[in-house]
C-alpha cells in the first residue's frame, strides 16, 4: 500500500543518513564522539543530512492523508497527526517484521529493535521531549501501547494487530477481537411499526448532541431488532457491543461506520457516545437512571398481541401453535424458540416454551400436583359454571382486552384473580387443580410460613418475589388460607397495626397489577378486607355437598372392583342410604372411604356399610359432631383368599 512504501521511504531516507555519518567520522573517531560531536561545522552536517530526510517525511505524511483508512481513524477517533505517524510507524513494523532489523540498524544494535517513542521521534522529527502518554488517543482507544511497564521515552510499543489489519485493508480485520457481530433485519417483519415510526422521528429531531436511544424490556422482547430497523431506517448499518471489552467494540463500531447497540442484561459496561451528532442504542432490562452525558431517549418494548404471536409462529414453521402461543404472553423471542422444536411435535415445542418461562426454582411456593379432571370434581350446577366462567375469562382475556380494546376499561390489570370461598373439605382447592390442568398451567401454592415476616418491609419484599415469579413463569398461583394475608384492615392504634395495614395495601396495588392467575382460598370469606372483594375478577362460594352430590362422591371414591377385576365392595353397600344419611364434605368423604378401606382389609372383608358408618363416626369426632345413625344390620362378606 502506498502508505507502508512511504514509511519503508522514510525509514530508507535515515539508513541513508546513519551510513553518511558513519562515512564522514574523522579517523579515530567513534560513536560517542559522534554523540558529543558540537559546533558549526557538526550542525552543518546534521542540516544537510535532515534536508535529506524531510522530503521522505513530507511524503510519508502525504501518503497517510491521502489513505482512506488512515483518515478514518484520524477523524472518527480523534487521533492527533504525531499519534497517526507514530501508529504508522508501529502498524508497518506489525505488518513486515523485516524492518524491526532495519531499526536495529538505526539502532547500532546487532539484532531486531522494537520501535519506541525515541526512535519514532528521531524519525518523523518531533519536538525533543515528545512521546505518547497514557492520555493519547492511542492508549484511550487501545490502538497501541507499551507492551512494558512504563511510559519512558524507550519504552518499546506494539499496535493492536486488529488495526494493523484494518490499515492492511484485511476483509475480516472486525474479527480479530470480536467484539461486535452485526445485526440483520432481513427477512424480520417489524413487529412495531407505530413505534419505529416515532422513534426515527424523535431521533432526527434531535440535532447538535450525542443522543442515546434506550429500549427496556426483558431479554427475547425484540430489543436488538427493532434497534437494527432503527438504524436500518436510518440507512446505517447496527452491531452488537461486547461489554467485556466496550473500548475495542465502541471502536470498531467507529471505524465501520456503523451504530453501536449495546445489550446490558448482564451488568457489562456499556459507553454511550456523547459526542455532537452521535447516536448510540442501548438494549436495558429495566431504565437507566445514570447520566451518560447525552440526550436520551427511552421507550419500553410493547407486548405482542394474539395475532402478532401467530403471525410470527406462521412464518417460522407450518406446523400448527401450541394453545399456549395464543393463550400466554409470549416474547418474540420465545415463540421463535417454541417453532424451531416444532418439528418433535407440539408436547415438545409446548415444554421448550415452558422452560424458557422457567427461568429457576420458585421460591417461597410449593409445586401441586393436578391429577384431576372436570368429571373428577363434584360440585353444585352453579359453582361448575362459575369456574367455567372463570376458565373462559383466562382464556379470552387478551383477545378481550386487545382485540376488543376493552383494556381501555382496566389498563392496569391484564390477570385474572379469584376467590374460592367456603367451609373446608367442599373442593376449593382440587377446582383450583382441576382448572390448572385445563389451562395448562403449573399450579404453585405460596408458603405463608416463608413469606409472613415479622421485620418490617420484608412481608413484602417477598410478597414482591412471589408475585414477579409467578408473571414470569407463567404459573397459576394458590393462596390458600387467604385471610392470613387478605385480612381486614383495622384501625391505627399502635405501630402494629400500622404497619400490618401497609401490608395489605401493598397487597391490594399488586393484585390491581398482577398479570398472572391467582386462586385465593379461604374458608372466613367475612374476615377479608371489602376492597379486596372489589379487586377479584371471580368469586366462588362452594357449599356443602347435596345428597345427589354425595352419592356421586360415594360412587367416585368407593368403586365396586379394583382395575383388574378383584371386588372392592360387598353388594349389600348401600350408597344412597350413606349419601342420605352422612351430611359429609368432599373430603371427609375421601377420608372415610380410605379408613373403611383399611378397616375391611385388617378385617379380610369386602367394604360394607358397616365399615364405613364406623369411619364415619370416627371423621365427624374431629369436628366434635356424634353420629347417632346405625348402619343396617348385614352380615359381612369375607376376601376369598
Amino acid at each position: 500500500m502506498e502508505w507502508q512504501l512511504a514509511v519503508r521511504g522514510l525509514v530508507a531516507a535515515h539508513v541513508d543518513a546513519t551510513r553518511t555519518r558513519w562515512l564522514a567520522r574523522a579517523a579515530g573517531h567513534d560513536e560517542v564522539d559522534e554523540i558529543l560531536a558540537t559546533g558549526p561545522a557538526h550542525d552543518a552536517v546534521e542540516r544537510v543530512l535532515q534536508e535529506a530526510v524531510d522530503p521522505a517525511a513530507a511524503a510519508a505524511r502525504h501518503a497517510l492523508a491521502d489513505d482512506p483508512a488512515w483518515s478514518r481513524i484520524a477523524a472518527t477517533l480523534a487521533v492527533p497527526p504525531r499519534e497517526v505517524e507514530w501508529l504508522a510507524l508501529l502498524a508497518a513494523c506489525e505488518l513486515d517484521p523485516r524492518l524491526l532489523r532495519v531499526l536495529g540498524y538505526l539502532e547500532d544494535s546487532p539484532g531486531p529493535v522494537a520501535p519506541s517513542p525515541a526512535l519514532g521521534a528521531r524519525l518523523w522529527g518531533w519536538p525533543r521531549g515528545y512521546r505518547p502518554g497514557p492520555g493519547s488517543a492511542l492508549a484511550g482507544w487501545s490502538l497501541a501501547e507499551p507492551v512494558e511497564a512504563g511510559w519512558s521515552g524507550t519504552t518499546p510499543w506494539a499496535v493492536d494487530p486488529e488495526v494493523a489489519a484494518f490499515v492492511a485493508g484485511e476483509p475480516g480485520w472486525a474479527d480479530f477481537h470480536r467484539t461486535t457481530t452485526p445485526l440483520s433485519t432481513d427477512g424480520l417483519a417489524c413487529l412495531h411499526p407505530v413505534l419505529l415510526e416515532r422513534m426515527v422521528e424523535a431521533v432526527t429531531a434531535v440535532r447538535g448532541v450525542g443522543v442515546e436511544v434506550e429500549l427496556v424490556g426483558a431479554r427475547g422482547t425484540g430489543r436488538r431488532t427493532l434497534l437494527a430497523q432503527l438504524a436500518a431506517a436510518l440507512d446505517r448499518p447496527a452491531v452488537q457491543l461486547d461489554g467485556r471489552d466496550p473500548v475495542r467494540a465502541l471502536r470498531t463500531a467507529r471505524l465501520l461506520d456503523a451504530l453501536p447497540v449495546w445489550v446490558a442484561d448482564d451488568d457489562e459496561r456499556t459507553g454511550v457516545d456523547t459526542a455532537p451528532g452521535a447516536l448510540t442504542l442501548v438494549a436495558r432490562p429495566t431504565a437507566s437512571t445514570t447520566r451518560s452525558g447525552a440526550v436520551r431517549l427511552s421507550w419500553d418494548v410493547p407486548g405482542l398481541t394474539v395475532a402478532q404471536r401467530q403471525g410470527l409462529w406462521r412464518d417460522r414453521t407450518p406446523h400448527a401453535a401450541p394453545r399456549l402461543v395464543t393463550d400466554w404472553e409470549l416474547s418474540p423471542g420465545d415463540v421463535a424458540a417454541g417453532a424451531s422444536a416444532a418439528d418433535a411435535g407440539g408436547e415438545v415445542a409446548t415444554g421448550v416454551l415452558r422452560r424458557r418461562l422457567r427461568s429457576g426454582p420458585l421460591e417461597s411456593m410449593t409445586a401441586l400436583a393436578c391429577p384431576y379432571d372436570w368429571d373428577d370434581l363434584v360440585v353444585s350446577e352453579s359453582v361448575a359454571a362459575q369456574l367455567a366462567r372463570l376458565r373462559t375469562q383466562v382464556l379470552r382475556s387478551l383477545e378481550v382486552l386487545d382485540t376488543w380494546e376493552f383494556r381501555r376499561l382496566a389498563p392496569s390489570a391484564s390477570g385474572t384473580t379469584a376467590l374460592f370461598a367456603g367451609p373446608s373439605g367442599t373442593g376449593k382447592t382440587m377446582a383450583v387443580q382441576v382448572l390448572a390442568r385445563s389451562l395448562e398451567l403449573d399450579l404453585y401454592r405460596v408458603d405463608l410460613a416463608e413469606v409472613v415476616n415479622k421485620y418490617v418491609g420484608e412481608t413484602e419484599k417477598r410478597l414482591a418475589a412471589v408475585f414477579d415469579q409467578c408473571e414470569r413463569s407463567n404459573v397459576m398461583v394458590l393462596f390458600d388460607e387467604a385471610d392470613a394475608l387478605f385480612g381486614q384492615r383495622t384501625r391505627v392504634q399502635d405501630a402494629h397495626d400500622r404497619y400490618a395495614n401497609i401490608e395489605i395495601d401493598y397487597l391490594l396495588q399488586r393484585l390491581d397489577s398482577f398479570r398472572g392467575v391467582a386462586v385465593l382460598a379461604t374458608n372466613r370469606k367475612s374476615d377479608l378486607d371489602a376492597a379486596f372483594l372489589r379487586r377479584l375478577r371471580v368469586v366462588v362460594d362452594f357449599v356443602q355437598p347435596t345428597p345427589g352430590e354425595r352419592l356421586r362422591l360415594w360412587r367416585s371414591a368407593l368403586l365396586p372392583v379394583t382395575s383388574t377385576g378383584e371386588p372392592v365392595t360387598d353388594d349389600d353397600l348401600d350408597l344412597p342410604w350413606l349419601a342420605e344419611q352422612l351430611e359429609l364434605t368432599g373430603a371427609e368423604i375421601k377420608s372415610v372411604a380410605l379408613a373403611a378401606a383399611f378397616d375391611a382389609r385388617d378385617r379380610d372383608e369386602l367394604i360394607g356399610t358397616g365399615h364405613v358408618v364406623d369411619a364415619a363416626r370416627r371423621e365427624l369426632v374431629k369436628r366434635g359432631t356424634v353420629l347417632r345413625v346405625q348402619a343396617p344390620t348385614v352380615e359381612p362378606v369375607a376376601v376369598l383368599r
